[in-house]
């Protein structure tokens, strides 16, 4: 894959081709792509409200279902309410009377209690449904009177407590009793003594949230339920919900419809998901294929157009890189008349007249360059070796010095050797400190203690390249202007280090007050120049490496006289060039 990769990139030609090629593809898919996607979420919208509309019927349908037998629960419990027997034993019941509360009058009346709410609760099977599960009388104090071996209600105290809106009217409950939907009715009777009403007890009728599913069933499971307003779950296709908090954030895709109860604070909430119709889906699958094929086919078109048109444009630029390297061409073939015709055939012109220029003026540019290079190397040789030459003779008429002169005489020939030998115009900075250490030992034999030197070379620029010879002068001036003007001498410092990435030479001495220095050198700065040692220094590596480079003279307070060479810092190689 990542050789694929690379070779895709390297098969690409010219940018501007591969520009133009993506923004005409572009011009052609972006309206293809507006188009067809509007048309598909425009299709989703009305697909979508269709399917939540038919939604909402489906509910209303299925909430109408419901509301019909709870309506018919309310009002048989009102017939049940007003039965004379259920009348008689509440009344009986809450006489304080001992004879009255242990007679068998209220053991018979328990009993036809019982019947009736037994004769109550098969009628409501019949006629309303078998989901009907059961019905219970509630005294004020809380004593649950069923049918015998029912299920009695697990939390009867509730119902006491349970809000109503209309005293008189049973009330569904918005909790679940044993898993079971409840309604509640409150029994009055009449006060005598305070001539008021007065509450007798409740009825309660339990009914299987099971049993209700038939009018939901049409439902995929899971997406229907029956609801508190508090959204505790009454009814659910899944038991294990029934008594839960329902979470209605359900998946982004699914619609949250609700429908309040007509005849209780019950929520019937259906999660539809109405998604876009299987017509429409097609439909925006063929629309993206066809706009896939469209902008294909632009695609090819358009890059047999451009190609025709950037093929030139891309010889062009190849042919103008070698220009800067100095590989001068012609473009061919060029057949067109258009405007990158022209501009192909002013290209060659432009090659044509460059070639010209070279040879007549760089060349001879290059010639003067070298001829003053070697003016000034020829200047260098010839003075080095006047100055040693007198020394030599100086300390050959000194008995006690003269036994050095052969020693001197073999590091002059072999510094004179290394001027000369012909080759690279460069050496290494380790081969110039050498032979700047062989200068330095023969000065020593002619001033003795009066001279030291030291030389510091990091390892790391031994390898650096400098011109030949570049040091020697310097090193000369160092002995002429400093040295040899002290009675007490003085040391030759010579450090090579790197400063922002630049090697840097500094040539450090003592020097004499400016004022008694009268002749020329690195020892006193004059106004008439920097002296010709340092000055041809200057030139050199201004000449090899720009006017960026090149050497300077300063002199501190304490009279120390620093000249300070800077140039590249570059590896030397074995040819000795640059």
């Amino acid at each position: 894959m990542a050789n694929f990769m690379f070779d895709f990139v390297n098969s690409i030609r010219s940018r501007l081709f591969y520009k133009m090629l993506i923004i005409y593809s572009l011009l052609t898919l972006v309206p293809l792509i507006v188009v067809s996607t509007t048309f598909y979420y425009r299709s989703s919208q009305l697909i979508g409200k269709k399917a939540t509309e038919n939604a909402q019927q489906e509910l209303g349908a299925a909430a109408t279902a419901i509301d019909a037998p709870l309506l018919a629960i309310k009002k048989r419990m009102l017939e049940v309410g007003e039965r004379n027997t259920i009348q008689s034993y509440l009344k009986l019941y809450q006489q304080t009377d001992a004879n009255a509360t242990n007679d068998d009058n209220r053991s018979n009346l328990l009993e036809s209690v019982k019947d009736v709410l037994q004769v109550e609760l098969v009628e409501m099977k019949r006629t309303i449904g078998p989901f009907v599960d059961n019905m219970y009388l509630i005294t004020p104090d809380d004593l649950v009177v069923g049918i015998d071996g029912s299920l009695m209600l697990q939390y009867p105290s509730a119902y006491r407590l349970l809000p109503f809106e209309f005293e008189r009217m049973p009330e569904w409950a918005f909790f679940t009793d044993d898993g079971r939907m409840a309604c509640d009715m409150k029994i009055f009777g009449v006060d005598k003594e305070l001539d008021t009403d007065k509450l007798l007890g409740q009825i309660v009728v339990t009914l299987l949230p099971s049993g209700l599913q038939n009018a939901y069933a049409g439902f995929a499971p899971g997406t229907f339920f029956i609801t508190s307003s508090d959204n505790i779950v009454l009814s659910a296709s899944d038991p294990g919900e029934i008594g839960s908090v329902l979470d209605v954030r359900g998946p982004s895709r699914q619609l949250l419809i609700r429908q309040k109860s007509q005849y209780a604070d019950f929520r019937y909430i259906f999660l539809a998901t109405p998604g876009t119709d299987e017509i429409v889906e097609k439909q925006a699958l063929f629309s993206a294929s066809l706009t896939f094929v469209a902008w294909l086919a632009v695609l090819v078109v358009t890059y047999l157009i451009l190609k025709q048109v950037t093929d030139p444009i891309q010889r062009l630029t190849r042919l103008m890189r070698r220009a800067e390297k100095e590989e001068y061409q012609l473009i061919q073939d060029v057949v067109t008349r258009d405007e990158i015709a022209m501009l192909c055939h002013g290209y060659n012109r432009l090659v044509l007249r460059t070639k010209d220029l070279i040879d007549k003026n760089y060349k001879n540019e290059l010639l003067v360059r070298e001829a003053e290079l070697k003016a000034i190397r020829m200047y260098i040789n010839p003075h080095f070796l006047y100055n040693t030459l007198e020394y030599i003779s100086i300390m050959s008429q000194n008995p006690g010095k003269a036994r050095y002169v052969p020693d001197i005489v073999q590091k002059l020939s072999s510094i004179f050797r290394f001027s000369i030998m012909p080759g690279g115009k460069f050496v290494s900075l380790e081969t110039e400190f050498e032979f700047a250490e062989k200068y330095l030992q023969i000065h020593r034999y002619r001033f003795g203690g009066r001279m030291q030197h030291t030389i510091v070379l990091p390892d790391m620029l031994r390898q650096a390249v400098v011109p030949k010879l570049v040091l020697q002068p310097l090193i000369e001036n160092a002995v002429i202007h400093g040295i040899d003007r002290l009675p007490d001498g003085g040391r030759i410092e010579i450090e090579a280090k790197e400063e922002d990435y630049m090697l840097v030479v500094e040539i450090r001495n003592p020097a004499p007050p400016a004022e008694s220095d009268r002749s020329p050198g690195p020892g006193r700065p004059d106004k008439k120049g920097l002296g010709s040692g340092l000055e041809n220094v200057n030139m050199r590596l201004r000449h090899h490496f720009g006017n960026v480079y090149g050497a300077k003279l300063s002199r501190d307070a304490e009279g120390t006289v620093t000249v300070t060479l800077k140039m590249p810092i570059q590896l030397w190689s074995e040819t000795g060039e640059e």
